[in-house]
């Protein structure tokens, strides 16, 4: 497979699939981050055996109230699915999730994105020493974090490209709910691959804090 596959990206839907599939999408990166010397990234504790799995959780739950009702905190969770022909089942591990789209398509899981509107993730608050981050964050709510990526290292080449449509998908969303500024944190080790990475995307560098080994991005979203 050469060219990124057809994406499409949904909200939450019923049921403990979108979450089973959060639990396992992270879990899974972990042996590959390992694998790239990327393994301080986010350790080796699977999400199920953290001591915030459930706060986690929470979020989620959040997110599905906020979709369905607009109450409580606005948080926002977002999938994204690879069209896939259905002969391409039998070479993925039966772990990954496949479902059937309403025309009758195969749509694959390849990756997700947590978005919160105003409100940064408690950690941030711990680096507030940084007049950049400080700056950025305290006192307003004008702007839309992204407060998690990620893809699916089990579906192969079908992921290639999903992180960019996510992100493609929150400026989407920034300007939906009238907002002009993305913000998001990222590690930084292993010789700065993932800010490069980023910074392709169109996120620029803000500041660096907890001793340089993470990174604080801008995005300015314009119509």
């Amino acid at each position: 497979m050469s060219a990124a596959p057809v994406f499409h990206i949904r909200g939450l839907e019923e049921g403990p699939e979108d979450a089973q599939f959060m639990i396992d999408a992270f879990d899974a990166s972990l042996v590959q981050l390992a694998a790239i010397g990327s393994g301080d990234q986010w350790g080796s504790v699977p999400f199920s055996a953290r001591p915030n799995a459930g706060d986690k959780l929470k979020g989620f739950e959040q997110a599905r109230r906020y979709q369905a009702t607009g109450e409580g905190d606005p948080i926002r969770l977002f999938f994204v699915e690879a069209e896939i022909p259905a002969s391409a089942a039998a070479d993925l591990p039966d772990s990954v999730r496949i479902r059937t789209g309403g025309t009758g398509e195969k749509l694959l899981a390849v990756g997700y994105v947590m978005l919160s509107e105003g409100l940064y993730p408690p950690y941030m608050r711990q680096v507030f020493d940084k007049d950049a981050i400080r700056g950025a964050l305290d006192g307003t709510r004008d702007y839309i974090y992204l407060e998690a990526l990620i893809t699916d290292f089990r579906t192969g080449p079908w992921r290639k490209g999903a992180g960019a449509a996510l992100i493609e998908h929150a400026r989407r969303y920034c300007r939906e709910r009238g907002q002009s500024i993305i913000y998001l944190d990222s590690y930084a080790g292993n010789g700065g691959k993932l800010v490069r990475y980023y910074e392709k995307q169109g996120c620029t560098v803000v500041s660096d804090f907890a001793g340089a080994t993470r990174m604080f991005y801008r995005i300015d979203v314009t119509e």
